[in-house]
C-alpha cells in the first residue's frame, strides 16, 4: 500500500467517525439521554486520541526491534525474555518525554475542538439547525487537522513547515471561537460569575499562543512572559464582553477571536523580527471590520439566555 493511499484510507477512517460520531452525539442529546451522550463522546474522543498514537508512532518508531532483541539476547535469553525486549524496544520513542510532550502538544487543538463542540450540542438541546452548522464545521476542522498532522509527522520534523502552519492556524482560529462560544453558554446556562469566565479565556489564550511558540521553538522566557500579558488582556476583555454581551454567544465569540486574533497576529509578526507599521494598521483595521461587522448585527438588550444580573468585579 503507497503512502498516498494510507493517508487516504486513515483520513477516510477519521472522517467516518469524526461525522458520524457528531450525528450520533446529536441524535442521542435530543432523545434527552445525558448520560449516553457523554459515554458515548468519551468514547469518541478515545478513538481520536488512539489515532495521534498510531500516527505518531507509525512514523516515529525504529524498525528492527525484533533483531535487536535476538542479538542482544542471543547467548543468554530465551523465547519470552527476547519477545519482552522486543516489545520494549519497540514502543522506546514513546516512553521518551520529548516525544511525549510533542504527542501531548498535537492532542491539544483535536480536544478542544471535540469538547468544545460536544458542549454547544448540549447547550442547543433540540435546536437541531445550530447542532448541525457546528457538527458540519467541527468535523471539517478535525479532518483538515488529522490531514495536515499525518503530513507532519511524514515529514518527521518538529518544527512545523510553513504550509502546515497556515492550515494550522486557521484551524486554530476556529476553534479559538469555538472554545469562547462553548465557555460562554455553558457558564451562561448555569448563571456562573464572569470571573469564571475571564479563567476560561486566560487559559485558553494561553494554550493556544503557546502550542504556536512550541511549533516555532520560540517557547523562551519573553515569549512566554508576553503570552501571559496577551492572556490577561483577553481574560479582561472576556469578562466585559461576559457582562454586557446579549444572549448571542455566537456572535461574542466572534467579536474575541478578532481580539485574539488581532494580539497573535501583531505577537507573531513581532517574533518573526518583521513587525512593521504597515502589518499592524493592517492587522488593527482587518480587526475592526470584523468586530464593526459583529457589532453592527448585535442586540444587547436581548437575555433570553441570560436571566441572570452580572457585574465587572
Amino acid at each position: 500500500m503507497t503512502q498516498r493511499t494510507q493517508k487516504i484510507v486513515a483520513l477516510s477512517l477519521i472522517a467516518f467517525v469524526v461525522f458520524g460520531g457528531f450525528e450520533a452525539l446529536i441524535y442521542i442529546l435530543n432523545l434527552n439521554q445525558p448520560v449516553i451522550y457523554l459515554q458515548t463522546a468519551f468514547w469518541i474522543f478515545l478513538y481520536l486520541i488512539f489515532n495521534i498514537i498510531f500516527f505518531f508512532d507509525l512514523h516515529f518508531k525504529t524498525p528492527g526491534s525484533w533483531n535487536r532483541a535476538k542479538l542482544k539476547h542471543q547467548n543468554k535469553g530465551n523465547f519470552f525474555k527476547i519477545a519482552f525486549a522486543a516489545f520494549w524496544d519497540r514502543f522506546s520513542h514513546l516512553r521518551r518525554w520529548e516525544y511525549l510532550k510533542q504527542w501531548l502538544h498535537f492532542l491539544l487543538l483535536p480536544g478542544f475542538v471535540f469538547w468544545a463542540s460536544v458542549s454547544l450540542f448540549y447547550v442547543n438541546f433540540g435546536f437541531y439547525r445550530n447542532q448541525q452548522i457546528v457538527a458540519l464545521f467541527s468535523g471539517i476542522a478535525l479532518v483538515a487537522y488529522y490531514s495536515y498532522l499525518k503530513e507532519t509527522f511524514n515529514r518527521k520534523k518538529e518544527i512545523v513547515d510553513s504550509d502546515i502552519f497556515i492550515i494550522l492556524s486557521v484551524v486554530k482560529i476556529y476553534t479559538a471561537g469555538l472554545l469562547f462560544a462553548a465557555s460562554m453558554a455553558m457558564l451562561k446556562s448555569y448563571c456562573l460569575g464572569p470571573w469564571y469566565f475571564s479563567a476560561e479565556v486566560f487559559c485558553f489564550t494561553f494554550l493556544l499562543i503557546y502550542q504556536a511558540l512550541y511549533q516555532h521553538r520560540k517557547t523562551g522566557g519573553m515569549a512566554t512572559f508576553w503570552t501571559l500579558i496577551i492572556s490577561l488582556a483577553m481574560a479582561a476583555i472576556g469578562q466585559t464582553v461576559y457582562v454586557y454581551w446579549g444572549f448571542n454567544y455566537f456572535t461574542a465569540a466572534v467579536f474575541l477571536t478578532a481580539c485574539y486574533n488581532f494580539f497573535w497576529g501583531i505577537f507573531h509578526y513581532y517574533l518573526d523580527r518583521s513587525l512593521t507599521w504597515r502589518a499592524f494598521w493592517e492587522i488593527l483595521i482587518l480587526s475592526l471590520i470584523m468586530a464593526g461587522m459583529v457589532f453592527s448585527v448585535t442586540n444587547f438588550q436581548a437575555r433570553l439566555l441570560d436571566s441572570c444580573q452580572y457585574r465587572l468585579l
